[in-house]
Parts: C-alpha cells; sequence; structure tokens
C-alpha cells in the first residue's frame, strides 16, 4: 500500500537554495554578511582573491586554489574536493552550520576545467573533455544544492546577443549548455542588477535591485508560490526576500509594485 500525502504538507520553511550572479560590484560576497546576521554560524567557500566587504565580520571560510590539486593546510592552500571532503564530514556536522556559500560558481567552474584540461592533455577528442566537465560541474552543484542547510551560490553575469539580438544575460560558466543549465538546479536564482544615476551636480546615487523573475534579459526565478515578490526587488539583501517567501500563509502579502528599471 502507497501512504498518498498532500503538497499541502510541504515545508515552505526549509533551507533556501540560492544562485545569485551578478556583475562585477553588485556585492555578491556581501550576501555572506546577511546570510550571518539572519541565520547565524556560517561557511563561505571562497575561490575569489579577497574578501574585503567581509573584513569587518568574524566568518569562516576555506579558499580554494584548484579542482584537485596540492593542498598545504599549514599555509592554508586548499583544493575544492579537499574542502568537499571537510563538507561531507561528520566534523562539518559537528561545528553547527547554519548556511554555507560557494563564492564563487565562475571560479569553481575554472579551476574544474583546468584540472580537465591537464588530464585530457593527450586526447585529441575534446568532447570527452566537455563531458566530463559537464558531467562532474552539473554533480557538484546538485551536491552542493542538497546540503540540510541554506545554500548560496554566487557567480559573475555574462552577456550575450539571442537571434532576435536582444541581450540575454546568463551565469558565466565554462561551457553554454552548463551555464544554461545551472540555474534549474536551484530554487532560487537571484540577478543583481546595480544602477548609478548622475544628474551631473550632486553624488552619484547607487541603487540595488534583484530580479526574480524572467525578465529583461535577466532569468530569475523564485520558490515563491504566494506571490510576494515582484519581478524587480529593491534591495541589496536577498535574505529578506528567502524570510518574506517562507513567511506563514496567513502574514499580509508585502510585495512591492515592480519597477521598470531596467
Amino acid at each position: 500500500m502507497f501512504k498518498v500525502m498532500s503538497t499541502k504538507d510541504v515545508s515552505t520553511n526549509e533551507p533556501s537554495k540560492t544562485l545569485l550572479y551578478a556583475h562585477h560590484g553588485f556585492g555578491k560576497t556581501y550576501q555572506c554578511r546577511n546570510y550571518e546576521k539572519r541565520f547565524g554560524k556560517g561557511l563561505i567557500i571562497s575561490g575569489e582573491a579577497g574578501l574585503k566587504s567581509l573584513a569587518d565580520t568574524e566568518i569562516d571560510y576555506l579558499p580554494f586554489t584548484s579542482w584537485d590539486g596540492t593542498t598545504d593546510e599549514e599555509r592554508g592552500v586548499y583544493s575544492f574536493r579537499k574542502i568537499w571532503s571537510y563538507v561531507s564530514s561528520p566534523d562539518f556536522v559537528k561545528a553547527g552550520y547554519k548556511w554555507i556559500a560557494i563564492d564563487s560558481l565562475t571560479e569553481m567552474s575554472e579551476r574544474l576545467l583546468e584540472n580537465l584540461e591537464k588530464k585530457h592533455s593527450n586526447t585529441a577528442n575534446g568532447f570527452v573533455l566537455w563531458g566530463d566537465y559537464s558531467r562532474i560541474m552539473t554533480g557538484a552543484l546538485k551536491a552542493i544544492r542538497d546540503l540540510p542547510l541554506h545554500v548560496l551560490v554566487t557567480c559573475l553575469a555574462k552577456e550575450e546577443k539571442d537571434a532576435n539580438d536582444s541581450t540575454q544575460y546568463w551565469p558565466l560558466l565554462k561551457g553554454n549548455a552548463v551555464s544554461k543549465h545551472a540555474p534549474a538546479l536551484f530554487d532560487n536564482v537571484f540577478c543583481g542588477v546595480r544602477t548609478t544615476e548622475n544628474d551631473g551636480k550632486n553624488k552619484p546615487t547607487v541603487s540595488r535591485y534583484i530580479v526574480t523573475d524572467e525578465v529583461s534579459g535577466w532569468h530569475g526565478k523564485a520558490r515563491d508560490p504566494l506571490n510576494r515578490l515582484s519581478a524587480y526587488e529593491k534591495t541589496d539583501d536577498i535574505t529578506e526576500l528567502l524570510v518574506r517567501m517562507s513567511a506563514p500563509e496567513d502574514t499580509k502579502k508585502l510585495s512591492k509594485k515592480s519597477e521598470d528599471i531596467i
């Protein structure tokens, strides 16, 4: 006999799985500060050159400089796979982390491709390399997404023209197929947009928006069954959106009107 369940019983308060992609200067790494304030203790797996925007915080992080290269713990040199072995261990569970961030997916993608290029340096068939790349990257993203805690994955954005000569914005990953498939693996895909207004008289005003839907060439989406979010949200804190979406159903709708700013 099957025990038939109801979708009404599916929890809306489960850990969030979010991909955030944006151009340089939006503040992708800065979101880790918001995660720490909102959810508690977290770990950043960092492939970026620095974490200066978080220098005044005390968030745990581990840097990776390769996909599967030499590790020197005394010098703080780690491979992504070595760090992932820790994330998969009982020690990680004991550490009590509430969220984890991959900063950034762009760097993670480049390190994997570097590793595979060395591995396949004597292979004439390039399809083998790209087949391995797609399989490993997709598997890694699924493993990250399925962790039982809040997940934030950041990525740079890239621009490309479609058949109608319209600009499309996608996560900047090696391999177009993986770049366009990656958003499908996450519950939430937020696109960060930074705008600057300058009238030539006063100090320029910088505003930040989150695109949460498929609009203006951006490919956002949100696990938002009660439609609490607008397509454009004027905020620099994505955890605000996560909390709003997971609020009880009888909570007053808090969504804002969309603004045609892009």
